[in-house]
């Protein structure tokens, strides 16, 4: 495979650039190296034998291009194989190179991003011919009987009947997610953005016990048997008959768009000449007008001339591009399975006065109000630590991993290990024994590792290693870069409590493992900062 990188730029200047889901929202298509023919019928061509051109597309566009390949202008003896199929099913293709097309049109241009941020090595990223063939504004479905709608998208994001689908999976139940980012547009402060990922985690957590799909239209017609609100192209809530329950809203006026790009994989020169003749197909006036009646807009995103949802929209824009990428990360992080180990720091530096309590207490209070945060598809367990607190081991199990909903004993996981966090003050005592408990968690969690799931040890300690037997901090970290592995990824969040914890170790373990260090030097920041943790879990 050959090509350029996706995102390549578009121009010298140094605008915002308008996203359409994730990036980009195109007001003009100039494609110039295409020869647009209007009414052309292809060009005969007497092949022995025909090249096949395989094209992945997104399934609600799929009969358009399948119809524009019988127009397309070829000077080669080629043939076009479609297939529809999400997004995300040919990103994995595209980026493993295995099995991917030789060209590709995804519903956003957030998918050819991605893919080129992941691409194995020795893999080329696809190289976009034409930044959009159609654009569909997506919108929210508000339920007829549901009253006044909201009138902003953060709002939508923290109604209780609100569902998106999965973000990971189409770029259309990403649309609420950067919205809500968007409305702060350039002033976006980090108050603002704790903001809206607080509302993420909540709809995330609200999610975590339905199936992800991955399929709008179905979302919908879901939605309006069940009841509540759900987001939807323009063009996939003109073709619903389920959009009858719904009147089509936009928030403040304004929304993302999707934008289909389409890709050159391949790096064959057949096959370049084969996706240039099918996006002139595409953007001829013959395809424009076929794109039309199957309620997609043109590039430029004017209203239809009949049947349109919502009329002019304001596109939304996002200035940063690290948002998009971090919000797509932390809802990764937070809608998948989590499996974690909570390691917590009950040595005798622990029970020093820490303003209006200890910090053993303010530890205890931040690890309650994070368990809540935690939703019921999450494994918990936890343990404590102080030198020699469990025989000649520095650690001792208070509860082995197990699902939140697990029930042992007559009680589920959650309530035991609210029991045993609250009764961690009668622990306390002894010196920190850091570094002997942090390997033998790591190893823990790693030997028990669920592929399906964000697995992780989660560290919580005020003081420094203070036992002369034990592993040496060098040694540590050795250990761990030795025996990460990237098929069992395993990562180390430390959160230190007040200014006596070691800042430098806890920086040099997290980072051996691919985790993240959070301090909280002062007693009030304890319960932001744990929180804080959870919600990124990276």
């Amino acid at each position: 495979m050959a090509g350029r990188h996706a995102d390549a730029k578009d121009g010298a200047d140094n605008r915002p650039m308008t996203y359409a889901i994730g990036f980009a929202v195109v007001v003009v298509l100039v494609v110039g190296f295409l020869v647009l023919r209007d009414d052309d019928e292809p060009a005969a061509a007497d092949c022995a034998k025909t090249a096949p051109v395989r094209v992945a597309v997104t399934p609600e566009l799929a009969p358009i291009v399948e119809a524009a390949t019988e127009r397309a202008d070829t000077d080669r003896c080629v043939s076009y194989e479609v297939l529809a199929e999400q997004p995300a099913l040919t990103s994995q293709a595209v980026t493993l190179d295995d099995g991917a097309p030789d060209v590709w049109i995804p519903d956003s241009s957030v998918w050819l991003t991605r893919v080129a941020g992941q691409l194995v090595e020795g893999v080329e990223a696809p190289r976009t011919l034409v930044r959009s063939v159609a654009t569909s504004p997506v919108v929210l479905a508000w339920p007829k009987s549901g009253g006044d709608p909201p009138s902003k998208w953060l709002q939508v994001l923290t109604n209780p009947g609100f569902t998106i689908g999965d973000p990971l999976s189409t770029a259309t139940a990403t649309a609420p997610l950067l919205a809500a980012h968007a409305e702060a547009g350039s002033s976006l402060t980090p108050a603002a953005f704790d903001t809206v990922s607080s509302a993420q985690v909540t709809l995330a957590q609200r999610q975590s016990g339905n199936p992800a799909t991955a399929d709008p239209a179905g979302l919908l017609d879901t939605t309006a048997k069940s009841g509540g609100s759900t987001v939807v192209s323009e063009q996939v809530f003109n073709a619903s008959a389920a959009a009858d329950s719904f009147v089509p809203v936009l928030p403040g006026e304004g929304s993302f768009a999707l934008g289909y790009p389409l890709a050159l994989v391949s790096g064959d020169p057949a096959h370049e000449a084969a996706a240039k003749a099918l996006a002139a197909a595409l953007t001829s006036a013959k395809g424009l007008a076929s794109l039309e009646k199957a309620g997609f807009r043109a590039p430029s995103g004017e209203p239809l001339s009949e049947g349109s949802a919502i009329g002019s929209f304001a596109s939304m824009t996002i200035e940063d591009p690290a948002v998009i990428a971090d919000t797509l990360r932390r809802w990764s992080l937070i809608a998948l399975p989590a499996r974690a180990l909570a390691v917590i720091d009950v040595s005798e530096p622990m029970g020093e006065r820490a303003g209006d309590s200890t910090r053993m207490g303010l530890t205890t209070a931040a690890a309650l109000t994070g368990l809540g945060l935690m939703p019921d598809s999450w494994s918990l367990g936890s343990w404590a630590f102080s030198r020699k607190l469990d025989g000649k081991k520095d650690w001792k199990e208070l509860a082995p991993i197990r699902p939140l909903t697990a029930t042992t004993g007559g009680k589920n996981q959650r309530d035991i290990v609210v029991q045993q966090t609250k009764s961690l003050r009668k622990l306390v005592g002894g010196r920190t024994g850091l570094y002997d408990t942090t390997l033998a968690a790591y190893r823990t969690v790693q030997a028990r590792y669920d592929p399906k799931a964000v697995n992780s040890v989660i560290i919580l300690t005020g003081g420094r290693n203070d036992d002369p037997g034990s592993i040496s901090r060098a040694k540590l970290v050795e250990t761990l870069k030795r025996e990460r592995d990237p098929a069992r990824p395993v990562v180390v969040i430390a959160i230190g409590i007040t200014e006596d914890a070691d800042a430098f170790s806890l920086q040099e373990i997290a980072k051996a493992t691919g985790g993240q260090v959070y301090l909280a030097r002062q007693p009030g920041e304890i319960a932001d900062v744990f929180v804080n943790a959870l919600r990124s879990r990276h």
